[in-house]
């Protein structure tokens, strides 16, 4: 809960941009725990991280290839001193083809992520890793 502690997962979240933006499928994966459960835009569940690295190495490959990832910490929140939950706005920038019903009028993808973090032995790393797309809001249900 220290002001070394947020530091560290600020930069834990600023370490997986670059990641991605290299394509590096391991590196965007370095602090994922062994048992992380991952939900992606289209409802996915992966478990572990293998099962992680290998989804973003395959969309690294295709989909994603040659994007840049932008998070924005929006709220961090720490529940114990060992456990901590932030919530990013995140955008995909650069793709050239959104995938179907993600358009986006600047282009980007753009997401809410929410990833819990786990301190042990003094390294952060990640526990749950949640990720949905932003939609407009619906409109007024039908009279």
């Amino acid at each position: 809960m220290s002001a070394t502690d947020t530091k560290a997962i600020e930069d834990l979240i600023a370490s997986e941009d670059a990641a991605w933006g290299q394509g590096d499928a391991a590196a965007f994966s370095k602090a994922v725990l062994a048992d992380c459960v991952f939900t992606n835009i289209f409802g996915q569940v992966f478990v572990g991280h293998d099962a992680f690295e290998a989804q973003h190495a395959h969309i690294f490959s295709t989909i994603y290839r040659g994007t840049r990832l932008r998070q924005t910490v929006t709220h961090l929140r720490f529940l114990r001193p060992d456990v901590a939950v932030a919530d990013t706005s995140a955008a995909v920038l650069g793709l050239t083809r959104l995938p179907p019903g993600l358009a986006s009028p600047d282009g980007a993808l753009h997401t809410r992520l929410l990833q819990v973090f786990v301190k042990d032995g003094g390294a952060w790393g990640i526990a749950a890793y949640h990720n949905v797309d932003l939609k407009p809001p619906p409109g007024p249900p039908p009279a």
